[in-house]
Protein backbone atom coordinates (compact mmCIF):
# COMPACT_ATOMS: atom_id res chain seq x y z
CA UNK A 1 0.00 0.00 0.00
CA UNK A 2 2.77 2.46 0.97
CA UNK A 3 4.64 1.60 -2.22
CA UNK A 4 1.55 2.30 -4.35
CA UNK A 5 0.95 5.67 -2.64
CA UNK A 6 4.60 6.58 -3.14
CA UNK A 7 4.39 5.79 -6.87
CA UNK A 8 1.19 7.84 -7.23
CA UNK A 9 2.75 10.79 -5.34
CA UNK A 10 5.90 10.60 -7.47
CA UNK A 11 3.85 10.59 -10.68
CA UNK A 12 1.82 13.56 -9.45
CA UNK A 13 4.97 15.54 -8.64
CA UNK A 14 6.41 14.83 -12.08
CA UNK A 15 3.12 15.89 -13.69
CA UNK A 16 3.03 19.13 -11.68
CA UNK A 17 6.65 19.90 -12.57
CA UNK A 18 6.05 19.28 -16.27
CA UNK A 19 3.00 21.57 -16.21
CA UNK A 20 4.99 24.21 -14.35
CA UNK A 21 7.22 25.26 -17.27
CA UNK A 22 5.74 28.78 -17.13
CA UNK A 23 4.87 28.83 -13.41
CA UNK A 24 5.55 32.13 -11.68
CA UNK A 25 4.71 31.22 -8.04
CA UNK A 26 2.12 29.47 -5.87
CA UNK A 27 0.14 30.13 -2.70
CA UNK A 28 -0.19 27.48 0.00
CA UNK A 29 -2.36 27.76 3.08
CA UNK A 30 -2.72 26.08 6.46
CA UNK A 31 -6.40 25.22 5.78
CA UNK A 32 -5.68 22.22 3.52
CA UNK A 33 -3.19 20.86 0.98
CA UNK A 34 -4.73 22.65 -2.02
CA UNK A 35 -2.60 25.36 -3.62
CA UNK A 36 -3.27 28.25 -5.97
CA UNK A 37 -0.75 28.43 -8.80
CA UNK A 38 0.00 31.44 -10.97
CA UNK A 39 1.21 30.70 -14.48
CA UNK A 40 2.28 33.31 -17.01
CA UNK A 41 -0.10 34.03 -19.92
CA UNK A 42 1.49 34.43 -23.32
CA UNK A 43 0.18 35.56 -26.71
CA UNK A 44 2.31 34.62 -29.71
CA UNK A 45 5.30 34.01 -27.41
CA UNK A 46 5.02 37.43 -25.72
CA UNK A 47 3.53 38.36 -22.38
CA UNK A 48 -0.21 39.03 -22.52
CA UNK A 49 0.00 42.39 -20.73
CA UNK A 50 -3.80 42.62 -20.38
CA UNK A 51 -3.92 39.28 -18.55
CA UNK A 52 -0.34 38.35 -17.59
CA UNK A 53 -1.22 35.68 -15.01
CA UNK A 54 -3.54 32.69 -14.89
CA UNK A 55 -4.30 31.75 -11.26
CA UNK A 56 -6.00 28.40 -10.65
CA UNK A 57 -6.28 25.60 -8.10
CA UNK A 58 -4.26 22.44 -7.75
CA UNK A 59 -6.65 20.36 -5.68
CA UNK A 60 -4.05 18.22 -3.93
CA UNK A 61 -6.51 17.43 -1.13
CA UNK A 62 -8.78 15.56 -3.56
CA UNK A 63 -6.48 14.26 -6.29
CA UNK A 64 -2.80 15.13 -6.78
CA UNK A 65 -3.26 16.15 -10.41
CA UNK A 66 -6.74 17.71 -10.29
CA UNK A 67 -6.98 21.40 -11.23
CA UNK A 68 -9.82 23.89 -11.24
CA UNK A 69 -10.52 27.52 -12.05
CA UNK A 70 -11.00 30.11 -9.34
CA UNK A 71 -14.54 31.27 -8.68
CA UNK A 72 -15.57 34.86 -9.43
CA UNK A 73 -15.40 35.73 -5.70
CA UNK A 74 -11.95 34.11 -5.31
CA UNK A 75 -10.62 36.11 -8.27
CA UNK A 76 -12.12 39.41 -7.08
CA UNK A 77 -11.37 39.20 -3.36
CA UNK A 78 -8.62 36.74 -2.54
CA UNK A 79 -6.47 35.26 -5.29
CA UNK A 80 -6.92 37.58 -8.23
CA UNK A 81 -4.81 40.53 -9.26
CA UNK A 82 -5.01 43.86 -11.06
CA UNK A 83 -2.63 45.12 -13.74
CA UNK A 84 -1.14 48.42 -12.58
CA UNK A 85 1.24 49.06 -15.50
CA UNK A 86 1.95 47.52 -18.88
CA UNK A 87 5.26 47.70 -20.73
CA UNK A 88 6.83 45.91 -23.67
CA UNK A 89 6.78 42.22 -22.65
CA UNK A 90 6.36 42.96 -18.91
CA UNK A 91 3.60 43.97 -16.52
CA UNK A 92 3.33 45.28 -12.98
CA UNK A 93 0.53 43.61 -11.01
CA UNK A 94 -0.98 43.97 -7.55
CA UNK A 95 -2.27 40.82 -5.85
CA UNK A 96 -5.72 41.11 -4.24
CA UNK A 97 -4.53 39.23 -1.16
CA UNK A 98 -1.56 41.52 -0.51
CA UNK A 99 -1.82 44.97 -2.06
CA UNK A 100 1.19 46.47 -0.27
CA UNK A 101 3.74 45.11 -2.74
CA UNK A 102 3.82 45.09 -6.49
CA UNK A 103 4.89 42.14 -8.59
CA UNK A 104 6.74 42.67 -11.87
CA UNK A 105 6.11 39.89 -14.40
CA UNK A 106 9.08 39.76 -16.76
CA UNK A 107 11.72 37.50 -18.27
CA UNK A 108 15.06 36.93 -16.54
CA UNK A 109 17.69 34.64 -18.02
CA UNK A 110 15.14 33.19 -20.46
CA UNK A 111 12.55 32.33 -17.77
CA UNK A 112 9.34 34.12 -16.79
CA UNK A 113 9.44 35.32 -13.18
CA UNK A 114 7.65 37.56 -10.72
CA UNK A 115 9.94 40.13 -9.09
CA UNK A 116 9.10 41.70 -5.75
CA UNK A 117 10.81 42.94 -2.60
CA UNK A 118 11.49 40.46 0.20
CA UNK A 119 13.52 41.68 3.20
CA UNK A 120 14.25 44.90 1.28
CA UNK A 121 15.94 42.88 -1.49
CA UNK A 122 14.78 42.44 -5.07
CA UNK A 123 13.76 38.79 -5.32
CA UNK A 124 12.13 36.27 -7.60
CA UNK A 125 8.92 35.30 -5.80
CA UNK A 126 8.48 31.52 -5.58
CA UNK A 127 5.82 31.00 -2.91
CA UNK A 128 3.42 32.73 -0.58
CA UNK A 129 2.26 30.86 2.51
CA UNK A 130 -0.97 32.25 3.99
CA UNK A 131 -1.87 31.45 7.59
CA UNK A 132 -5.64 31.71 7.77
CA UNK A 133 -7.65 31.26 10.98
CA UNK A 134 -10.72 30.83 8.75
CA UNK A 135 -11.62 30.68 5.07
CA UNK A 136 -12.41 34.41 5.05
CA UNK A 137 -9.44 35.89 6.89
CA UNK A 138 -5.66 35.75 6.93
CA UNK A 139 -3.56 36.82 9.91
CA UNK A 140 -0.14 36.68 8.23
CA UNK A 141 1.69 35.57 5.13
CA UNK A 142 5.21 34.41 4.45
CA UNK A 143 6.76 35.59 1.18
CA UNK A 144 9.46 33.27 -0.15
CA UNK A 145 11.85 33.84 -3.00
CA UNK A 146 15.42 34.01 -4.27
CA UNK A 147 17.55 37.13 -4.20
CA UNK A 148 18.42 38.48 -7.65
CA UNK A 149 21.78 39.64 -6.34
CA UNK A 150 23.19 36.42 -4.89
CA UNK A 151 20.55 33.71 -5.46
CA UNK A 152 20.10 33.08 -1.74
CA UNK A 153 16.71 32.09 -0.36
CA UNK A 154 14.77 34.92 1.27
CA UNK A 155 11.71 34.68 3.50
CA UNK A 156 9.69 37.46 5.12
CA UNK A 157 6.62 37.39 7.37
CA UNK A 158 4.12 40.11 6.47
CA UNK A 159 0.78 41.09 8.03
Amino acid sequence: MKKTLFIIALAACQCIQSLAAERIFFVSRNLNKNIIVYDVCLKDGKLDTDKPLHPYWYRLEENPISTGELTFIQRKLAYGYSVEEEHENEAIVKLKAYKKRLLKICKRQGKWVGLTTINNKECILTEIYAHCPSRTSCDYMILKGKSLKDGKAEEEVVK
